[in-house]
């Protein structure tokens, strides 16, 4: 199971963190089909919201499945959308190792928001998080897809 790119949604559907593991050269067309990717499983999430889908689990299971790649996904409890892409491959993926790999980065995104000196808490509904930007985040996240074998350099 490689690990192409780990896209986290806010919940005024805004990207806070998208972020390509699929080649450590990604080009800019690379990423933009990420983003791409990211928001048309939005799509998505918001038909299985709409029709109480799992309420009560957090794992929203394969959104989409492309030629050479699968879409999964995971809203938390504040309506953060957390979206994994892994290239397809022979092997079998099962549901528990996903939710293993969701629930880590929901872990690191907890810690990061557990940080009071970052600018993604604010008051109100309508209050929109501003782009994660922390080195050590983004390390979590790498190294989390590094456990699962994306083929990145280390840096």
């Amino acid at each position: 199971m490689r690990i192409l790119s780990i896209a986290l949604i806010g919940r005024q559907n805004q990207p806070l963190f998208i972020k390509s593991y699929g080649r450590p050269t990604a080009t800019v067309e690379e990423d933009l089909k990420w983003h791409f990717v990211a928001h048309t499983s939005l799509d998505v999430f918001e038909e299985r919201e709409a029709s109480n889908f799992r309420q009560n689990d957090h794992y929203a299971g394969l959104l989409q499945v492309m030629d050479d790649y699968a879409v999964y996904g995971y809203q938390t409890s504040t309506r953060v959308k957390i979206v994994l892409v892994l290239a397809l491959t022979e092997e079998t993926v099962k549901d528990n190792d996903i939710k293993t790999i969701f629930k880590a980065i929901h872990n690191a995104y907890v810690a990061y928001l557990s940080n009071p000196f970052n600018e993604s808490c604010g008051e109100g509904p309508d209050f929109v998080a501003p782009p994660i930007h922390s080195k050590k985040f983004e390390d979590k996240l790498k190294n989390i897809a590094m456990a699962q074998g994306a083929e990145l350099q280390r840096t």
